[in-house]
């Protein structure tokens, strides 16, 4: 029964109840993404983070490709191990090889891929428990979305948002037209199309969106404070309001054991703090992955976003508190 209850909470939440309305705890749910974006075949990994904070997270964040979504047995298994599984759904064709293209807009649109969707949605219908698709994300600054859109991004934001929105809409209504409506759409910008504004010309309307998120990250070596990042707050002014559960579908923090606090542990006490502070925010999806980032200097010690040490540790003790879930 706790699985059913947790995925049909996080169903009655998607389509807009918040805590108070009668129809949804007011935790967070916690999650992550586990190895590179491109090796989705982690779950010994995942098991391993599980075991290491003492408990299962409630979303698994796997990232997959155009044509191969949806991987049924990675999200077989993620519902037999009591999580909510969480697609991140890219536009390109295969990751390891990005000069191969992607999907562009004007094709999806066009009715090109209708087949391959109808597919895709009557596989995502026959797994029977709801699932969070986030299609597209970081729309207004992946590189992916040169290709998308034919044109950088940056450079005419208004066309490239028009093709964006209509290509969502598109996606979305060939899903529903399969009566796959256990998907559940989660629409999810970068922190900078917040601070900037641009998110506004991206949005498909609340008609089409379930969960409204943001990816924000502390990408260098120096403690920040979740809690007082601008685009986080930017994110959370813009959308609290909007009557939708809010995620932070993505985030992260560099370990580094050489200072005292780390960057990782700083950006996850305050995160702990931030969340319970912001109430319309359900889900918190950690992305934990080893390498040395390439924007760091020399001394640097650690392994990138990878929970380890004390870092590991407050994420530990984020999982131990109640309100996350």
């Amino acid at each position: 029964m706790k699985i059913r209850a947790m995925l049909f909470g996080a169903a009655l939440a998607a389509s807009g109840a918040f805590a108070g309305s009668g129809g949804v705890s007011a935790n967070v749910m916690l999650g992550a993404h586990i190895g590179p974006e491109d090796n989705p075949y982690r779950q010994a990994d995942f098991l391993a983070l599980e075991h290491a904070i003492g408990r299962k997270l409630a979303i698994d964040n796997d990232h997959e490709d155009w044509a191969a979504m949806p991987d049924t047995a990675r999200i077989r298994w993620d519902i037999a191990q009591h999580r909510l599984p969480m697609i991140s759904w890219r536009v390109i064709f295969e990751r390891r090889a990005p000069e191969r293209g992607c999907a562009t807009a004007d094709d999806i649109v066009a009715g090109k891929y209708d087949a391959q969707l109808d597919r895709q949605a009557r596989a995502v219908k026959a797994l029977g428990m709801p699932i969070l698709i986030r299609f597209n994300y970081e729309m207004t600054n992946n590189e992916e979305n040169t290709c998308f859109t034919g044109f950088r991004v940056k450079r005419d934001p208004v066309p490239a948002g028009a093709k964006y929105i209509a290509a969502w809409k598109h996606v979305v209504d060939r899903f529903r037209a399969a009566g796959a409506t256990n998907a559940k759409w989660v629409w999810a910008p970068g922190h900078k199309a917040y601070l900037k504004g641009l998110w506004q010309m991206f949005y498909p309307g609340s008609a089409y969106v379930d969960w409204i998120g943001v990816d924000d990250y502390n990408k260098s070596d120096t403690p920040q404070s979740f809690a007082a990042e601008p685009g986080m707050n930017a994110f959370y002014s813009a959308t609290s309001g909007m009557g939708k559960p809010l995620m932070i579908s993505e985030t992260g923090a560099n370990a580094d054991p050489a200072q005292h606090p780390d960057p990782q542990t700083v950006w996850l006490t305050t995160a702990r703090t931030f969340l319970k502070d912001h109430p319309a925010i359900k889900a918190f999806v950690w992305w934990d992955q080893k390498g040395r980032p390439r924007r760091l200097g020399p001394d640097y010690t650690g392994d990138g976003y990878t929970l380890e040490g004390p870092g590991l540790a407050a994420f530990k003790a984020m999982a131990s508190d109640p309100y996350f879930q």
